[in-house]
């Protein structure tokens, strides 16, 4: 009976406890862990001298993965053939494959490539060293690669430490000491020996650390680089005095300079001209695309047929003059269904002098429909003649800008005495002075030129047969009526630019980054745009040195560094009749400074679209 009860003692205790082990609920434990993984031991130690191995083992306090080994991880100086990287469990070993110079400090750059297992806390920026010698070279210089026209942080870019001071050693010699910019553009090159050097930035892409490949994109400090070191005061702000409670404990910290180097990284304009691709989708217009600005207009000729006239075509580019369009006035050439034409345009030879180059190519045009159709149809069935289109200005016209005339061919005749404009005065059009212009670029495109005054009504009559292109076709009849906008919908926007170099372009970017207003600053820094819509803005200087209003790029051969941009830091608002004045310090102008306030608005972005 006492063994009956005591096996069902033991049972009910049995389920008890399994039960309590069952019950649902979440395991009490403290917060997450935000430690990165830490070095206990390495074999050789850290710093050490005097190494003959060939293989480096490091431990560490917890279970680590190793990351995208080969491209973060960088070897200082560089090896012929890079090593093998093992990371598992906690370890990881570095295993050479060639033998290590004699008398030299090496360094093992990880970046971020090592975290914990568990939570992906990233080690961030670890290194290891050690030397082949009796000593160990200890010096440092660190900084930012930045994009030279956005002044982005740019991450993966090798920068380079040379010692060969002369201006080829980037393109024939690898350097002594590199090390790789992390995701926010930051980079130490560490174990520096001491003397000068020449600082470089290089996006390597064929990882032989030689400006050598086209496209590269490059950037390099023009002074040279001395490293050295000091000593800091630095606040403890965790040590109070027990009798004051303020004073604060100041140590001196040791720091290695230069720590704050700038460069700028670009892309030279390597880019050979060439035709790009062609079509005739009209049979009256020839399309050619190029893969960059022509230098001058092309030469284009007929070799299969022989115009009427040496007027055979009307020439019309884009603004960049990058496409070309060839406007067929011969109709003995319209009508052809193959054109066999012969291009001259402008390149560069191997010694960057200017060369004419020749193309020939056939240009086909033949729809289907057109095959399809027999001669003998009936004239029911031909095409009727359409009037020209046009598209005329019309509705509201913001205060400074300028309305045009815009159509689907080129334009042969235009009679000024078709066209009227008046104005609204006392309820009534009265005819007003005008004029019409052709665009020197935008050939099809005719500006309508009068003084328009602000909150004021107009309108606009067009007679038929006002215009005609160059195929014969006329405008039907047109009435169009213009408003000005007042000039209480507008602001002003001043500034006072302090510091600027010399041919300043002050730039007035929209949030998407288009340069809406722009002007070169005046001696005095002080500029006014005035007639802003109102909306936010941004500023942008460029020290534009051959003033040709837009940004240029650098020239490693020529040691030309791109031209300077500038950008304020702050956003513009501008608001209906209301003047906003900004002054600006270019001098105190930090790069700095723009980059992490456009990092807390992209944030800021991130988190109001959650």
């Amino acid at each position: 009976m006492l063994k009956n009860i005591s096996f069902f003692v033991v049972v009910i205790l049995l389920m008890l406890g399994f039960s309590h082990c069952a019950n649902i609920g979440y395991p009490e434990g403290g917060p997450a862990d935000e430690t990165p993984p830490k070095m206990i031991r390495s074999t050789p130690p850290l710093n050490s001298t005097n190494f003959q191995g060939d293989e480096i083992s490091l431990e560490f306090n917890e279970l680590i993965v190793l990351k995208e080994a080969f491209q973060k991880v960088v070897v200082s100086p560089p090896l012929n053939t890079p090593p093998i990287i093992r990371g598992m469990g906690n370890r990881i070993t570095i295993s050479f494959e060639e033998e290590l110079q004699p008398g030299a400090t090496y360094t093992i750059d990880f970046a971020d490539a090592i975290q914990d297992n568990n939570e992906g806390n990233v080690l961030e920026g670890f290194s290891f060293s050690f030397s082949t010698g009796e000593t160990q070279d200890s010096l440092e210089v660190s900084g930012h690669v930045f994009e030279a026209f956005s002044h982005t942080p740019v991450p993966g870019v090798m920068v380079m430490a040379h010692s060969n001071l002369t201006d080829t050693a980037l393109t024939k010699v690898v350097p002594p000491r590199v090390a790789k910019t992390n995701e926010a553009g930051e980079f130490v090159i560490r174990n520096l020996a001491e003397g000068q050097y020449r600082i470089y930035a290089l996006e390597d892409m064929n990882r032989d650390y030689k400006f050598d490949q086209p496209g590269e994109r490059i950037a390099w400090i023009d002074e040279l680089v001395e490293p050295s070191f000091e000593y800091r005061d630095r606040i403890d702000s965790l040590f109070t005095d027990s009798v004051t409670l303020d004073t604060v404990l100041i140590t001196k910290e040791l720091i290695y300079t230069p720590d704050s180097l700038k460069l700028f990284l670009f892309q030279e304009d390597y880019k050979e001209q060439y035709l790009d691709s062609r079509e005739r989708k009209e049979r009256y217009r020839l399309d050619f695309f190029f893969n960059r600005s022509l230098e001058k207009p092309l030469e284009i000729e007929v070799l299969n047929a022989e115009p009427e006239s040496d007027e055979w075509f009307v020439y019309e580019r884009s603004l960049k003059h990058d496409s070309v369009m060839v406007w067929l006035s011969d109709t003995s050439l319209v009508s052809r269904d193959s054109l066999t034409m012969e291009l001259i345009y402008q390149v560069k030879d191997s010694l960057n002098n200017p060369v004419d180059k020749r193309d020939t190519l056939k240009m086909f045009h033949r729809k289907v429909e057109e095959r399809r159709r027999n001669r003998k149809d009936d004239e029911k069935d031909a095409p009727k003649a359409e009037p020209l289109r046009v598209r005329s200005p019309g509705g509201n016209l913001e205060i400074g800008s300028t309305p045009y005339f815009n159509f689907p061919t080129p334009i042969s005749e235009v009679y000024l005495d078709s066209l009227q404009l008046s104005v609204m005065v006392d309820s009534v059009y009265q005819p007003v002075p005008f004029d019409l212009k052709q665009d020197s670029i935008r050939i099809r495109q005719f500006a309508l030129i009068h003084e328009w005054q602000p909150g004021t009504q107009y309108q606009l009559l067009v007679d038929s047969a006002a215009f005609r292109d160059i195929y014969g076709k006329v405008n039907g009849p047109m009435k169009e009526n213009l408003t000005v906008k007042k000039e209480d919908s507008y602001g002003i926007l001043y500034v006072d630019a302090s510091g600027m170099a010399d041919n300043a372009l002050l730039q007035v970017l929209d949030s998407k980054e288009n340069v809406i207003r722009q002007g070169y600053l005046p001696q005095n820094g002080k500029l006014a745009f005035r007639y802003m819509k109102p909306g936010k803005y941004f500023l942008r200087m460029l020290r534009d040195i051959n003033q040709n209003g837009q940004w240029d790029t650098g020239d490693f051969s020529d040691r030309q560094q791109p031209e300077s941009m500038l950008y304020f830091p702050d956003v513009i608002e501008i608001r209906a009749n209301w003047d906003q004045m900004v002054p600006w310090d270019v001098n105190e102008y930090k790069v700095y400074d723009f980059i992490n306030r456009n990092r807390i608005k992209k944030e800021e972005r991130k988190s109001n679209r959650r």
